[in-house]
């Protein structure tokens, strides 16, 4: 079975590899040695340095090709990195650059030619020890391995964050992907996120009456119907007895004042009456001053209050 390309050994003998051999100090502080780790992960994978940045190109020969070597010049813009690369199993070239943004450090990628793009962000004396630098180009894979404290896990973020999203589905003996876990990473494809990345979970829209509320008030029961009719109640104060000592007639005597509605000095004598008017083809008038035909007034609606006098019958 291969071995992890990405494990600590693997990694410390190819950043052994890469540092230019040149008098001096080949890695000079923190963000050096993240540049320089950044490098070593894309040629773990496979990938092959072609340039530092967009327009600068490596010699072109095989050796160079294949060789892990840094250019003399890789650290001459510190703290901004730009490493562009190629791989065997892509058409494109990617462009890896790494910046410092206050106390952290930034790593951004994209893929020349479909502009895909992936980045994040790491605090970083959390991943680099700066009481080992500097460190001289000579520097044994063990003095590189004892610069990052915990290569593994910054590794994985590497491989999830810029790898995974350059170049999905990689093959290589050993590597294996892994689930994105960084909150920091972003990818976007002209504002779109990638199709080939883990998506988290979005949650579907709000229900503006929840399906299993505790609290809601069940639905009611319905009435019986047919040969079972709801129960009746005792009609203690008569409010469903139809009204006593009142004639039968078309309209409600409880209706009183709804012809006030209409214009004021109309006697009995309306010629409108009959053709207009909730009175229209009735006894009575609907105002608050009733005519003595009114069903108010005994007699029946005789026209005439009865014994000379009116009396209506209030229901108290």
């Amino acid at each position: 079975m291969a071995s992890n390309p990405l494990s600590p050994g693997s990694l410390a003998g190819i950043m052994a590899a890469s540092l230019p051999k040149a008098d001096g100090s080949a890695v000079k502080d923190p963000y050096d040695a993240l540049a320089l780790f950044c490098h070593t992960c894309m040629m773990a994978v496979g990938f092959r340095l072609k340039g530092l940045g967009e327009d600068h190109r490596i010699e072109e020969n095989q050796d160079a090709q294949d060789s892990p070597a840094l250019p003399a010049e890789w650290n001459a813009s510190a703290p901004s990195y730009a490493f562009r690369y190629a791989h065997s199993q892509s058409s494109m070239e990617f462009l890896v650059k790494i910046s410092r943004l206050g106390s952290k450090a930034v790593i951004f990628a994209i893929g020349l030619g479909d502009e895909k793009t992936a980045s994040f962000d790491v605090p970083v004396k959390d991943y680099v020890s700066s009481d080992t630098l500097p460190v001289s180009a000579d520097a044994s894979p063990d003095s590189l391995q004892s610069v990052f404290p915990s290569i593994p896990d910054l590794a994985t973020l590497f491989k999830t964050n810029i790898i995974q999203k350059l170049v999905p589905g990689l093959n290589k003996p050993g590597y294996e992907e892994a689930v994105s876990t960084s909150t920091s990473s972003r990818q976007t494809e002209s504002g779109r996120p990638n199709p080939h990345s883990p998506q988290p979970h979005i949650p579907g829209p709000a229900n503006p009456y929840p399906f299993h509320d505790p609290l809601a008030q069940p639905p009611r029961r319905p009435l019986p119907t047919g040969d079972f009719p709801p129960p009746g109640f005792e009609d203690e104060y008569e409010i469903n007895r139809p009204l006593r000592n009142f004639p039968p007639s078309g309209r409600n005597p409880l209706n009183i004042g709804h012809d006030d509605l209409y214009p004021p000095g109309l006697g009995p004598h309306d010629p409108l009456r009959g053709t207009l008017g909730p009175g229209a083809g009735g006894i009575g008038g609907g105002g608050m001053h009733p005519t003595f035909d009114d069903p108010l007034f005994r007699g029946g609606g005789q026209g005439r209050p009865n014994d000379g006098r009116y009396v209506a019958f209030y229901r108290g």
